[in-house]
C-alpha cells in the first residue's frame, strides 16, 4: 500500500511541475486542426478537379495551381508548428 501512495504523490507533483507553457497545447491543436481543414479542402478540390469534364491539360494545369494555393496556404501554420517545437526544444535544453 505505501507504494500507490508514493506512485500518488508522484503523480500529483508532476502535474503541478510544468516544465513547458500551458498555452503550447492549445496552440499545437489550433495549428494542427487548421492544416487539416487546409488539407481537406484541397483533397476535396482535387476530387472535383479529376472527376470533371474537360481537357486533360487544362486539369493538370488546375492541379498544379491547386498543389502551389495549397503550399501557399499551408505555410504560415508549418512555420508557426516550428516555431513552436523550437520552444519546446528549448524548455529541454
Amino acid at each position: 500500500m505505501p507504494t500507490d501512495v508514493q506512485h500518488l504523490r508522484f503523480q500529483e507533483q508532476s502535474h503541478t511541475d510544468q516544465v513547458y507553457s500551458p498555452d503550447i497545447l492549445p496552440r499545437l491543436q489550433s495549428l494542427l486542426a487548421n492544416l487539416a481543414d487546409i488539407d481537406l479542402a484541397c483533397e476535396q478540390a482535387l476530387t472535383a478537379i479529376e472527376r470533371g469534364l474537360g481537357d486533360e491539360r487544362l486539369k493538370r494545369r488546375k492541379i498544379a495551381q491547386l498543389w502551389q494555393d495549397h503550399q501557399d496556404r499551408r505555410a504560415p501554420y508549418v512555420a508557426a508548428l516550428e516555431e513552436l517545437q523550437a520552444q519546446v526544444r528549448d524548455c529541454f535544453e
